[in-house]
């Protein structure tokens, strides 16, 4: 294990934040060190990048890496409704640079997040993975480091006149100093699981995220993967996914199906894999950004679903 504490900036997670701010401050000569609490390749949920992240991607040097990926390409996105009737597709080179920003991607997160970190180590970060940051240090209202535990068990604390928290939806430091704030207007469950072998559209429209009704402020998303994968989630009020008091993920998202005769007909020729997955009300904010010495970055500063 590396022996250094002292540090230019210290990051609390590796996932698309924290490794993306660990290339661009490794790359301009910072002493940088990742800590992440999980061992990677790991499971994510976010698998539909939007256009506009080709500038992001391009400015750590892996728009390459990408265009020779496995990812599916995503062009554009439709919609569907209540009965079931698609839209005409909503291609994104119709108001944007065909060449770029126009065609984005659907990534699977194990992979892409892998290729995000391994990025962040060849410009010189340091990434300790299995190392969960446990406490803040602080001199007076300062925020100095983190003392973290190793994957051996031990405790050790890393120093550096600046923290980034880009711990993702666990919001590090947001919710150890109560400063994480729910929206009062989307009270949002998300239920979703994955197909093999499901149906899929053709030439542009194979890549398509789809977003299709669902009442009482709710969609589902379909979304199509490699490896023969579809991501499918059905996203609502808590209290609508719920009625009739059906708590299990499964059979909610099976009695929602029922209602939407494309999703249902894109999925009745595959084959469901893999667990269901079901989270609580999800978006939030932090009442602040930062203070002296840390910063809050990505979904640990602020979460809203841009639902493609």
């Amino acid at each position: 294990m590396n022996g250094e504490t002292t540090y230019d900036t210290l990051i609390i997670g590796a996932g698309p934040a924290g490794s993306a701010a660990a290339a661009v401050l490794a790359e301009r000569g910072n002493r940088v060190l990742v800590l992440e609490r999980e061992k990677f390749p790991r499971y994510h949920i976010g698998e539909s990048l939007l256009p506009f992240t080709f500038q992001p991607l391009q400015r750590l040097g892996l728009i390459e890496k990408m265009r020779q990926s496995a990812f599916i390409k995503k062009y554009s996105v439709q919609f569907i409704s209540q009965s079931g009737q698609a839209s005409q597709p909503f291609y994104f080179f119709t108001r944007y640079d065909r060449d770029t920003v126009a065609q984005t991607w659907q990534v699977l997160r194990s992979e892409f997040d892998v290729m995000l970190m391994e990025n962040a180590r060849a410009k010189g970060a340091t990434v300790l993975e299995e190392t969960a940051v446990k406490d803040l240090l602080k001199e007076g209202e300062r925020v100095v480091g983190v003392r973290a535990q190793r994957p051996d068990g031990g405790l050790v604390e890393y120093r550096a006149p600046m923290t980034l928290d880009c711990s993702g939806r666990e919001a590090f430091a947001a919710v150890r100093h109560n400063w994480r704030v729910g929206d009062p207007f989307l009270h949002k469950v998300a239920v979703w699981t994955y197909y093999r072998g499901a149906k899929r559209d053709e030439g542009l429209d194979a890549g398509a995220t789809t977003v299709a009704f669902v009442p009482e402020k709710g969609w589902f998303w379909h979304i199509p993967l490699h490896h023969d994968l579809v991501s499918v989630g059905v996203v609502a009020e808590g209290k609508y996914l719920s009625r009739g008091g059906v708590k299990e993920p499964e059979k909610i998202f099976r009695r929602e199906i029922e209602q939407n005769a494309w999703i249902k007909e894109h999925l009745e020729g595959g084959q469901q894999t893999g667990p269901y997955y079901i989270t609580g009300e999800y978006s939030f904010h932090s009442r602040y950004c930062g203070v002296d010495g840390l910063l809050l970055a990505g979904d640990a500063f602020c979460f809203l679903d841009p639902v493609f």
